[in-house]
């Protein structure tokens, strides 16, 4: 048996070793045949080879946390990006007031990425600036960490927003006259608006698809994920059905893991029922996604201890359920075969995950996937050699420390900031860290990210938080976003250069070991292959 395609670099990271080997990486149909210098043995008349010199040859990059469905919408023409660079209401909404005049054909104006904390600790706004700039068109602004909706009084009439709506959880805006405000906190609470913002016909979003999974591949990325827990409904199935046509039409560029909603289901036949459905090695159900509390930013993070800027609070309405509740949902959940990804940014949500974990092992036995806590943007310094202990995988997002901008300094002190985004520690302590991007959170680009865990800088080379102790390797942040990233998947078939392993490979423009780390972000992909096909090519 000969190769269909060689690539051959001085520089191969195979994601099994921490020091990258010399040699090649041979490929037939969508597998792996060898890798180092064995992969010349498969060298024939008809193999064609490709040599990049010193330029590094990895693992395709496996996103482990991405909102797909919002994700391809936001970086679409029908959304407005801007909003992350705005420093005060008014900003904000003279971006979005340019963005719907130079738009006139949107029937719903939509945007992305304001964030309180780009905002002085200005008080929360209010539908009324969007009403005076924007009265005749629905609009839906979604915040940075995607768990605050700002609405004009259009877009909650649309979206059939009352004051006496009470959602599972969250909570809906109001003004001390008990009028909506514009506001929806938490997923539950911007359901029934999310529903209107995602509204678009198949042919338009089959577009943005292909638009995004093209960004997408330029990135080196090959595997990534849909975690808004989304309900069992029309829309959902729909949503799914889109990609699998796509995935039938052979432009489907990336893998996709679906995880449908958890909270608030005792019983999973419906999911399992998706999963029989959605089941092969490009898209596919791989588990379930649930809520244990919100952001800090909002006061919506469930601490341990109360918040040192609202010593009333340890966190506004959370958690999002009961424990006892949540206990039920995940041990059913995982007694059905699905894994469990719990939403957790604060160090009294992790500790509550990891109380359900455990007791979901001791209902159902060894468990023979990997659960997972997203975000951990804080801990208790107790609960890190846990992970090890339960085979709980933390998957973490490390440009979000730069994204929070010592916000957390403010709201829960610096002693419980030595323990925000533990990277050192909890691989110290013999956990398996996943990376990714919260994408459209931040922007799904890895570099940044590789440079913000090695570096704990931002991207001016200005210190973030007050823990520089917590910077990994490089060889543990690419582990991390690539094999780390696949058992957060809970897939042994992508993630390392292995023979037998599915063709997702990359080749970045430079060697990342040999350059100083602020080049790291600086950093680019010549090639990407997916399932064996060049995908992208510089």
């Amino acid at each position: 048996m000969k190769a269909d395609l060689i690539l051959r670099s001085n520089n191969i990271f195979t994601s099994t070793s921490d020091t990258p080997i010399s040699g090649g990486v041979a490929i037939k149909g969508n597998k792996i045949l060898a890798v180092g210098e064995e992969a010349e043995t498969f060298c024939g008349p008809e193999t064609e080879v490709k040599e990049y010199g010193n330029k590094l040859i990895m693992p395709g990059f496996i996103d482990a946390h991405v909102h797909y469905f919002m994700g391809a919408l936001a970086a679409s023409e029908h959304v407005c990006d801007a909003l992350i660079t705005s420093s005060s209401e008014a900003e904000c909404v003279a971006i979005i007031k340019e963005f719907a005049d130079q738009h006139p054909d949107e029937e719903r104006i939509r945007g992305f990425g304001w964030f309180p904390a780009n905002w002085n600790d200005a008080p929360l706004p209010t539908k009324k600036s969007l009403d005076e700039a924007i009265p005749d068109r629905p609009v839906y602004l979604d915040a940075a960490d995607g768990h605050t909706l700002w609405m004009n009084s259009m877009a909650l009439e649309e979206a059939g927003i009352t004051p006496d709506m009470k959602p599972k959880s969250g909570s809906i805006g109001k003004l001390e006259n008990g009028e909506l405000s514009g506001l929806l906190f938490e997923p539950d609470a911007m359901a029934p608006a999310m529903a209107k913002v995602m509204e678009l016909d198949i042919q338009k979003m089959k577009k943005l698809h292909q638009d995004f999974m093209a960004n997408i591949n330029k990135w080196g990325i090959t595997s990534i994920s849909e975690m808004t827990a989304d309900d069992y409904n029309d829309t959902t199935y729909r949503n799914y059905s889109v990609v699998r046509e796509m995935e039938k039409e052979g432009s489907l560029t990336c893998r996709l893991h679906l995880y449908p909603k958890l909270d608030g289901y005792r019983d999973f036949t419906k999911a399992v029922e998706y999963r029989k459905e959605f089941c092969s090695e490009k898209l596919r159900i791989s588990g379930v996604k649930g809520f244990i509390d919100g952001v800090t930013s909002t006061f919506t993070g469930l601490l341990l201890e109360p918040y040192s800027d609202r010593p009333d609070t340890c966190g506004v309405n959370v958690p999002n359920a009961a424990k006892e509740d949540n206990a039920d949902y995940i041990t059913a959940a995982n007694k059905a075969g699905l894994p469990v990804r719990l939403h957790c940014i604060a160090d009294g949500s992790v500790r509550m995950a990891l109380d359900l974990y455990e007791h979901s092992q001791k209902e159902n036995g060894k468990l023979p996937f990997y659960n997972t806590i997203e975000h951990i943007e804080n801990i208790h310094p107790e609960d890190i050699p846990r992970f090890s202990k339960l085979s709980v995988i933390p998957s973490m997002q490390p440009y979000h420390l730069t994204l929070d901008f010592n916000e957390k300094i403010g709201r829960i002190g610096k002693e419980r900031c030595r323990w925000e985004w533990p990277h050192r520690s909890l691989l110290d302590a013999g956990a398996c860290l996943a990376f990714g991007t919260d994408y459209p959170v931040v922007d799904f680009n890895p570099f940044p990210s590789l440079y913000a865990a090695v570096t704990r800088l931002d991207d001016e080379g200005v210190p973030t938080g007050v823990n520089p102790e917590e910077r990994i390797t490089l060889a543990e942040a690419l582990t991390a976003y690539t094999a780390g990233s696949a058992k957060a998947y809970n897939r042994d078939d992508i993630g390392a250069l292995e023979a037998g392993k599915l063709a997702d490979v990359i080749v970045v423009d430079r060697d990342l070991f040999s350059i100083p780390a602020e080049e790291i972000k600086e950093a680019g992909v010549e090639l990407t292959i997916m399932d064996g096909r060049i995908v992208y090519e510089k």
